[in-house]
């Protein structure tokens, strides 16, 4: 189990020194205010938001404390002091405000070297439980908001300095950028694995000072049970804070398939909160924020218990790249012309380029076939042009943010097609390794997990049949909606799927099934679509000779 520090004591400290940390941790709150609206950073945070470039409600004066006084309590008071320093020093180098007070001076718009922060508060002895605001105390410090140039979410800081987070928040960059809540940036992180079906990256590692979160090694909580999740659920601002929402336990789901717990809660789930904390009143990590379901938003989460062996696989299953001396050879750039064919509703090709937010780019296929060009970045379609039958389609578009984009090619006349592609762009031929994979080479039944890398993308598969033999291919998926055909290689003759999988359990998206009789020896091809073209999704397949 990925592990946190020791429990803390619980000795009595005096009543004056508790609310002489509260008096301070109000004052600074309200000096951070001040800076927040002054700057436009962070505004959201500001109660009443900010008019004029000042915060729009007064100052809250420290509530007095009651209670009984503990060293916990004062540790935790002491760390939320130090990280609200940390910040306002971060505040001031950027800002060049009262940098005169920064220990250490300001270098490269970040503070200097500072004093150590006091211990983190740790999770109460077995058998008690920490308020939300102690459990946001405990956990937040080790949530870093992950991004890329154009998706954000969340990530869990564990053991070893790994961060982890939704796959889906990552694909399809080899690297991110982190933030936590102190400030503190770090750039280039790699991505040293993936786990499609789980929906699981795992970044790093990283050398921060923050203590690294617990994950539960169960997954049996009684329903009802309280629970809360930190993330950030907004857009990124310069220094962002991730929130906490509380809800409950609702339903233990079961994903026999990938043999995943999934966790569902009430606590509310946004945009961004992916690869965020689920844990419960001891600060431990039950679950990773991964998906929302309903018009509610309700949070499904991965099991951590479950998370922790794909976790130390990814981690354990890594190999570095080697450290190359000899000079490089050309890198692949792509070309500004191909020659695309395919076949209709089936092959779709793709192709990739690099490129920086404001770049203007155009595109063209020409062709006997009505074809169509659909343009996408890692998160959304940004052009789409399909206005004529035959002849040329074009279009035109500026990129929205620096990275990577998709260009799938298709057509909507029967049959195979062939086109002259041309851009004002270099695009180089996106291959999927996995696609041409062989099924059924040894055995009756195989099961395979695959993944939708970008918008209308089509997996296929090999599997060799004698004549009049029959198959059985069932998809399944949380959120994927699949369709599966079956085409003989030889004649291009095909069949699709028209019935939903019944050994689906979960309910969350349409999986497909399809019965298919050889009417002659050969080899065919098994294609899996995503209905809506999503991209971002795993899915599992099971093919099976039936056996009468």
């Amino acid at each position: 189990m990925l592990s946190v520090a020791d429990a803390a004591g619980a000795q009595s400290v005096s009543q004056a020194e508790i609310s002489r940390r509260d008096q301070l941790i109000a004052e600074q709150e309200a000096l951070l205010n001040v800076y927040r609206c002054r700057f436009d950073i962070d505004t959201q945070l500001v109660p009443g938001g900010c008019i004029n470039g000042a915060p729009a409600e007064p100052a809250k004066e420290a509530k007095p404390f009651t209670g009984t006084p503990t060293a916990n309590a004062l540790a935790q008071r002491d760390w939320l002091v130090a990280s609200q320093e940390n910040l306002l020093n971060a505040y001031r180098c950027r800002f060049n405000i009262d940098t005169a007070i920064v220990p250490g001076g300001c270098g490269d718009e970040q503070p200097g070297p500072t004093p150590s922060q006091p211990p983190r508060p740790t999770p109460p002895p077995v058998g008690e439980e920490l308020s939300p605001a102690e459990v946001y105390a405990l956990v937040s410090p080790s949530i870093a908001l992950v991004e890329t140039s154009s998706k954000l979410g969340s990530g869990i800081l564990i053991e070893g300095g790994y961060i982890v987070t939704n796959n889906h928040v990552v694909w399809p960059y080899d690297e991110a950028w982190l933030v936590f809540p102190d400030g503190t940036e770090i750039r280039d992180v790699p991505v040293i694995g993936r786990d499609f079906m789980a929906d699981l990256a795992v970044l790093g590692p990283v050398d921060v000072p923050y203590q690294p979160l617990t994950f539960s090694d169960r997954d049996d909580l009684p329903l009802g049970t309280d629970l809360f999740l930190v993330g950030y659920p907004s857009e990124p601002e310069l220094f962002p804070q991730p929130t906490i929402t509380q809800g409950i336990l609702s339903r233990l789901r079961e994903w026999a398939t990938y043999d995943l717990t999934l966790l569902q809660s009430d606590a509310a789930i946004a945009g961004g909160q992916s690869g965020g904390a689920l844990v419960n009143s001891r600060g431990v990590v039950v679950g990773i924020s991964t998906w929302r379901f309903s018009e509610a938003g309700f949070a499904l989460a991965t099991s951590a218990a479950d998370d922790a062996l794909i976790v130390q696989r990814l981690i354990a299953s890594y190999e570095p790249p080697e450290e190359k001396t000899e000079r490089r050879g050309p890198r692949t750039v792509g070309e500004f012309e191909h020659r695309v064919t395919g076949t209709s509703e089936i092959d779709t090709p793709a192709f990739t380029f690099n490129a920086a937010a404001g770049t203007k780019v155009t595109i063209q296929v020409t062709g006997k076939s009505d074809g169509y060009i659909v343009v996408s970045d890692s998160t959304r379609t940004i052009a789409s042009q399909d206005s004529t039958k035959v002849g040329a389609e074009q279009t035109t578009f500026e990129v929205r943010r620096s990275g990577t984009h998709f260009v799938s090619i298709g057509s909507s006349s029967d049959g195979e097609f062939e086109f002259e592609l041309t851009s004002s762009i270099r695009l180089r031929p996106y291959t999927d390794e996995f696609d041409g994979t062989t099924l059924l080479e040894e055995g009756n039944v195989e099961t395979f997990y695959g993944h939708f890398d970008y918008l209308f993308d089509t997996d296929w598969f090999k599997v060799s049949l004698e004549e009049d033999e029959t198959i059985e291919i069932n998809t399944d998926s949380i959120l994927a909606d699949t369709t599966i055909t079956v085409r003989n290689r030889e004649t291009g003759e095909s069949v699709k799927s028209e019935n939903i999988n019944p050994r689906t359990g979960l309910g969350f998206a349409i999986n497909a099934q399809l019965r298919f009789t050889a009417p002659e020896a050969g080899d065919y091809a098994i294609y899996v679509q995503e209905r809506s073209g999503a991209r971002g999704r795993g899915y599992a397949v099971t093919v099976e000779r039936v056996l009468e």
